[in-house]
């Protein structure tokens, strides 16, 4: 068969490896101009670990693996209050574990294809038709096309989501908070540390890149309006909301740059079902389930493999959907659950609970309670049947 996937990221990378190794022609549109840049860091590890070993990517990502050994919890004056080391969180995981640029994935999985699957840069869709033998596309610029099947792995925002489901108001779950990263010169002497700096309702994190003399400063914050201001009016945005914070961060907001800011509400997609005739949905795009829930890059490559391995089984796409969405819907579901429950105290709202929760990490963050943690990371256990 002949397949669109719409998104070049980490899930439709994965969908397409997958359907070239299968036989089918798989052709990628990118709605940016070179690939995706800039991003932050990620834990990776679980079941997309798993769909990344049997691509035979895993030496590569553990060789640009970030060079952080452990997680600090810091005052305003710095002094760590808490601290997580690597070896107990890969006692926590029970497994394989890499911290990743998200771009690092992307562009080992974009590299696993290259040669072999058409990836088309800034191009999107702008609308669809379905037919009884296709998918009649027709692209921004004019250009009209053909497929077999519709793949939708563009994320959470997804255009393909709103072209044949309906607008992203039915299927988003708001967290309540609002997430800003940016690169920055390492100027602060932080070593292979990732850095936590809470106050009520605001957190500031920052952590080395990998790339000499780079950080990557985050902001995470409570708000109940997820309006997201234009690229434009971000920097101004961000300095507002985090104006008199300790810490680093008045130089860090120093630093943030006129441009390139990335900014996102932190939310969750949930919908009564992925597929609707020939078109499907895979990744964020039909499940997204937020940075709370340290799975996200994971299960967008394990959505594409049980995709593909479906198609692989049944002749008829109908089956091949329902049977990936069966398979994979419970462990998205509980993941989605787990990271809600974790975001209602990720960032507290008052100083009391600020402190509460700095008493309590102080208190887990130690191998006797190495279990209670491995609720927090959810279960790793993969949920792959290979072919």
């Amino acid at each position: 068969m002949k397949i669109l996937i719409s998104g070049g990221g980490i899930a439709g990378l994965t969908l397409a490896h997958w359907l070239h190794h299968w036989g089918h022609i798989a052709v990628v549109a990118e709605r940016a101009p070179h690939g995706r840049l800039g991003g932050y860091g990620i834990d990776f590890f679980g079941t997309g670990y798993d769909v990344a070993a049997h691509m035979g990517i895993t030496d590569r990502l553990a060789a640009h693996q970030l060079p952080t050994d452990s997680v600090c919890y810091v005052d305003g004056a710095g002094r760590v209050t808490a601290r997580l080391e690597r070896q107990l969180l890969e006692k926590v995981i029970r497994g394989p574990y890499l911290a990743l640029m998200h771009t690092t994935l992307e562009e080992a999985l974009a590299e696993a294809v290259r040669d072999k699957v058409e990836i088309r840069y800034g191009q999107h869709i702008a609308a669809i038709e379905q037919r009884p033998s296709g998918v009649g596309i027709t692209f921004a610029e004019g250009r009209q096309e053909s497929f077999d099947l519709l793949i939708g792995a563009d994320g959470v925002h997804s255009a393909t989501r709103e072209l044949a489901f309906g607008p992203e108001e039915r299927f988003a779950r708001h967290l309540g908070y609002t997430m800003a990263c940016y690169p920055l010169h390492d100027t602060y002497g932080l070593g292979p540390r990732r850095v936590h700096y809470s106050e009520p309702g605001r957190q500031t994190i920052l952590y080395p890149t990998g790339m000499p003399g780079e950080l990557i400063a985050l902001f995470l914050y409570r708000t109940a309006d997820h309006t997201i201001p234009p690229c434009a009016e971000r920097r101004a945005a961000l300095r507002h909301t985090f104006t008199g914070m300790g810490w680093l961060t008045p130089q860090l907001l120093d630093a943030a740059p006129e441009d390139g800011l990335f900014m996102d509400s932190l939310t969750q997609i949930t919908m009564p079902s992925w597929h609707t005739g020939r078109i499907a949905l895979t990744g964020d795009a039909c499940a997204a389930m937020t940075l709370t829930s340290a799975q996200g890059a994971s299960m967008a490559m394990d959505g594409g493999y049980l995709l593909v391995q479906a198609l692989h089984q049944h002749a008829d796409h109908q089956a091949a959907f329902h049977t990936y969405e069966t398979q994979l819907r419970p462990a998205v579901q509980q993941r989605q659950q787990r990271a809600r429950t974790f975001a209602r105290s990720l960032v507290p709202a008052t100083r009391t609970g600020l402190a509460t929760q700095s008493a309590v990490t102080r208190l887990v963050l130690r191998n006797a309670f190495s279990g209670l943690l491995r609720r927090g990371y959810g279960d790793a256990t993969s949920i792959l049947t290979r072919t």
